[in-house]
């Protein structure tokens, strides 16, 4: 793959090095660089497991760089939080005040931007702001049922960059998000939205408009999108549902395009106008950069080179980021959610327990039987079942973020690991129903395998479910006949249409209604605290009963 590569910064001296580097050869060009980070997560936390090197070494790796490109800017790609526990658990005060102090005051909207709703969305933390700080939202291609861009969210926006002597360079920002947001966010929280995946249409449109003008009078113009690429051997390509719309993109306008949504590593040229394009995966693991060579006199960019740097977690931190790094660690201490404190160790893992969808997207994990259980107690218990009552839990592998190690288990472990907090549905439904819900968890390529508990699963060698088999807590075991009913529970994002998953396996005249079922996080809390160690032999109800004869792809 080729990419730029700058390895993180570690002394005076190399710092100096890349200074010099930086400088251009002739006195009138100078180099501008637009710094981005991409599903950020709420990756506020070092985690070595999950490489997530954490918002103090990411804060000491922006500010090297900007004493390399002291013309600078730096924006955000899109989901900003989502799938972080601590997020939750301090009530959202650490992006705001993580982005201040990086200098992060404008954000494409990704599509986990919606997971606290609409409402949320709007307020952006305004009573947990930093005094003086507030974040823009771009997204030019979202329209509310009026047809008219929301009021939070902005279609394009510019920014200044000081130059000596009292001048400046003002970048103009266009911003874009997925279009498959409604298969990836509950459908309560971006109701009456729509999402135009004819990407280069919404950009012709807005250029007509008086909010671009200030754009079009920018002296650098990039757009910042949501919206996901991909590297082909060394070549960028796009990775969204509307690749080939966008893939015709070729408006000289433009110098570089800043991307995210899709989690992977990408630098290099784009489309046939040969766009720099850059995406660091995820958690800020890198920082993208397009570093534009501009010319002062004319004050136009007269080349652009796309970058990567790698976030070095072990860093040396600055007086700054140590004192930043101390506040985390405190927070973390004292933070209570759910009646624990994040620190609060609830269980032991005997082994690591892995569920990473890059890596086992198409398999039943231990992770995915233990989160599914955990549902179906819930409801067994709100609904005052005895043991022998069949309760099927369902999850889409995506709401799992990640496993657990072995050793000592967090709250914050586990919140970390089942983190959006999602409220559980449960309905009675036919036996058939759980059976072409689980032959399209099966085959559901794009978002890997439909998680389920207790249940062993036939298949032939194409496979198509042949029969289901439940397996009860106290051994005994029960077929799933198509014309009997049983109780199915999952989260509201699956129910709801999530991952691609048709609601008509989640009918809403059969839903049931139970008074004190948790959420999903709450649920697996309460399943864990009653364990002492996980998996286990001690344990067997939550170890792996399927038997999959399925052919991957």
């Amino acid at each position: 793959m080729k990419t730029h590569f700058i390895k993180s910064i570690r002394s005076i001296a190399t710092v100096l090095l890349l200074a010099a580097f930086a400088l251009c050869s002739q006195a009138q060009t100078i180099k501008v660089a637009v710094f981005s980070i991409n599903d950020f997560h709420g990756g506020i936390i070092k985690d070595a497991r999950k490489k997530i090197p954490g918002a103090p070494a990411v804060w000491q790796t922006l500010d090297s760089l900007r004493s390399v490109y002291p013309y600078s800017v730096t924006v955000s790609a899109g989901d900003n939080f989502g799938g972080s526990y601590f997020y939750t658990a301090t009530e959202g005060v650490v992006i705001p005040d993580f982005f201040n102090k990086v200098g992060i005051t404008i954000s494409a909207v990704g599509n986990h931007e919606f997971d606290d709703g609409q409402e949320k969305l709007a307020d952006r933390w305004s009573s947990k702001r930093p005094e003086g700080w507030d974040l823009t939202y771009l997204a030019a291609n979202v329209t509310d049922q009026s047809g008219k861009l929301p009021s939070y969210i902005k279609p394009c926006t510019t920014t200044d960059i000081a130059l000596p002597g009292g001048d400046k360079l003002t970048v103009g920002i266009v911003g874009l998000l997925t279009s498959n947001t409604p298969n990836q966010t509950s459908k309560s929280k971006w109701k009456g939205l729509s999402f135009n995946g004819n990407y280069t249409g919404v950009i012709n449109s807005l250029k007509s408009t008086e909010a671009y003008k200030p754009v079009a009078d920018a002296d650098i113009r990039v757009l910042l999108m949501h919206v996901g690429t991909r590297m082909d051997g060394d070549k960028p390509v796009w990775n969204d549902r509307d690749s080939a719309n966008i893939a015709t993109f070729n408006d000289p306008d433009f110098h570089g395009l800043l991307t995210g949504h899709a989690h992977e590593v990408v630098c290099g040229r784009i489309n046939s106008a040969n766009y720099p394009v850059v995406q660091g995966k995820w958690h800020a693991e890198y920082i993208g950069a397009i570093v534009f060579d501009v010319d002062l006199s004319t004050k136009q960019v007269v080349g652009a080179e796309p970058k990567l740097i790698p976030v070095n977690p072990d860093v040396a931190l600055g007086e700054k980021q140590l004192a930043y790094s101390m506040r985390i660690d405190s927070l973390l201490n004292v933070t209570e959610f759910s009646g624990h404190k994040l620190s609060e160790v609830l269980t032991t893992c005997t082994e690591d327990l892995e569920h990473d969808r890059t890596k086992n997207k198409y398999i039943q994990t231990e992770m995915g039987e233990m989160v599914c259980q955990s549902y179906a107690e819930a409801v067994r218990e709100a609904g005052h079942f005895d043991k022998d009552q069949i309760i099927i839990g369902v999850s889409h592998t995506g709401s799992i973020r990640g496993g657990f190690p072995k050793g000592k288990i967090r709250i914050l472990d586990i919140g970390e690991a089942l983190p959006f907090a999602n409220k559980l549905h449960v309905f009675n439904v036919r036996g058939s129903i759980i059976k072409d819900l689980v032959e399209f968890g099966l085959h559901n390529k794009v978002y890997g395998w439909l998680q389920t508990s207790r249940l062993e699963i036939d298949t032939t060698k194409t496979g198509n479910v042949k029969r289901l088999i439940y397996k009860h807590i106290s051994g005994k075991k029960t077929e799933i006949k198509n014309k009997d009913y049983y109780l199915l529970v999952a989260d509201e994002f699956l129910a709801g249409g999530g991952d691609g998953y048709s609601t008509d396996f989640f009918p809403a005249s059969q839903r049931v209604l139970f008074d004190g079922l948790p959420t999903s996080t709450k649920a697996f809390i309460k399943y864990l605290q009653k364990r002492e160690s996980v998996p286990g032999d001690a344990r067997p109800d939550i170890r792996l009963y399927h038997k999959f004869y399925f052919k991957k792809w």
